[in-house]
């Protein structure tokens, strides 16, 4: 099921049996196991609750947990976090789908797959849990919202707050962001703040929701990536037109390319994302990494290799050649639409 459909299933009652919960936006995933957690066991948490590290799982200990009836309480929730359900062995993989049969009321077991991926398509033994799931319990995928969607979740946050922004201001908003949930939340947040009560104006968010360099620049990537060369085309097209210097462009475009080699690399090697986000420096910008480790899976490393290379290339020519610099931004994008090409052929 998607967001949705979870949603409405949740307003029904409360949660009991099994969740997975998985997806491409960790920000979600996250969220609605917090909710769920939050409405299975009320108030104080210290005696049924228990978070089980997904990296080491002790079947033994985890097999216990779900049994454990619930002190002083009417549910109990024991949450699996991140598990890589590729990595496990046969026989663990029939652990656990043998706990999930064995999972019963009053507890509430949810399986939050956050950076690691799960892929039932590609995969046996993620089809296999998701299979088992879907018969126990419930199943859902959470994907990034939609734009619409996102402009929606800006107006409903300002109306629970005493506010209000037109759905074309609330549009406004998303187009200034990332298009992340997360993101979209904190600058929806920044404007209730200051905006207090009453309408929130076009004015407050040309104020306080600055389209930073970061924020374009992502979106670029990200229009490289999907293979959409009319997007990335008219992205560097709008920054020019601001006149946005053509060497920051290329130095944030960089960046993120840097950002997805080292999220590749540290994938190769075993490294979870937050032990990365530390290794390479990215306090305070986990989020970068994050969004790296999400976007990178399907991208060899020899791509890009290739590209830092253009992009290096790129930056040599921008600084030294005196060359028309919209000419060599735009040759760069098309450089790495072909790099992209190469290796889908």
């Amino acid at each position: 099921m998607n967001e949705k459909e979870l949603n409405r299933a949740l307003r029904t009652g409360l949660p009991s049996g099994v969740f997975l919960l998985y997806g491409s936006d960790r920000y979600l995933v996250e969220r609605y196991a917090s909710l769920i957690v939050d409405r299975a066991v009320k108030g104080d948490k210290t005696f049924n609750y228990e978070r089980v590290d997904g990296a080491k799982i002790d079947f033994d200990h985890l097999y216990d947990s779900i049994l454990t009836l619930p002190m002083m309480a009417e549910r109990r929730a024991v949450m699996l976090d991140d598990p890589d359900i590729d990595k496990l062995s046969a026989g663990d993989l029939d652990k656990l789908l043998q706990i999930l049969n064995d999972a019963v009321e009053p507890t509430v077991f949810i399986i939050a797959i956050k950076q690691n991926e799960f892929l039932p398509k590609k995969s046996s033994r993620c089809r296999k849990l998701l299979e088992a799931v879907d018969r126990l319990g419930i199943a859902a995928e959470l994907g990034e919202r939609s734009a619409a969607d996102l402009a929606a979740f800006v107006m409903k946050r300002c109306a629970a707050a005493g506010c209000t922004i037109s759905r074309e201001n609330a549009d406004w908003l998303v187009s200034k962001t990332t298009g992340e949930l997360i993101a979209v939340q904190n600058e929806t947040d920044k404007l209730i703040a200051f905006t207090q009560s009453g309408e929130v104006s076009r004015e407050a968010v040309d104020r306080l929701v600055s389209a930073t360099v970061e924020a374009e620049v992502f979106s670029l990537s990200k229009a490289i990536l999907a293979r959409d060369y009319a997007k990335a085309q008219g992205i560097l097209s709008a920054l020019l037109y601001l006149r946005e210097p053509a060497v920051n462009i290329l130095y944030v475009l960089s960046m993120s390319f840097v950002d997805l080699s080292r999220a590749r690399a540290a994938i190769s090697a075993g490294v979870e994302t937050s032990k990365a986000a530390a290794d390479f420096g990215y306090k305070g910008r986990e989020f970068a990494m994050r969004n790296a480790f999400r976007d990178c899976r399907k991208l060899p490393q020899q791509f890009l290799r290739r590209a830092l290379e253009v992009l290096a290339r790129a930056d040599f020519e921008l600084k030294s050649s005196g060359n028309d610099e919209k000419i060599v931004l735009q040759k760069t994008i098309t450089e790495l639409f072909l790099l992209l090409g190469e290796e889908r052929a």
